[in-house]
């Protein structure tokens, strides 16, 4: 993300299909303060 700011860009939200519960989705609404989404969850799709 930091790549596209210092592009010139606005990043709204960052979107996934599947979070794999890395913890990533905290890091980015935390962090970047923006919207996290995703289509499934790991545990959804029997990725335990």
């Amino acid at each position: 993300m930091e790549a596209v700011r210092e592009a010139g860009a606005e990043v709204v939200a960052v979107a996934t299909i599947v979070d794999q519960a890395t913890g990533a989705a905290e890091k980015i609404k935390d962090g970047a303060g923006v919207p996290y989404l995703f289509a499934f969850g790991k545990d959804e799709l029997g990725l335990d």
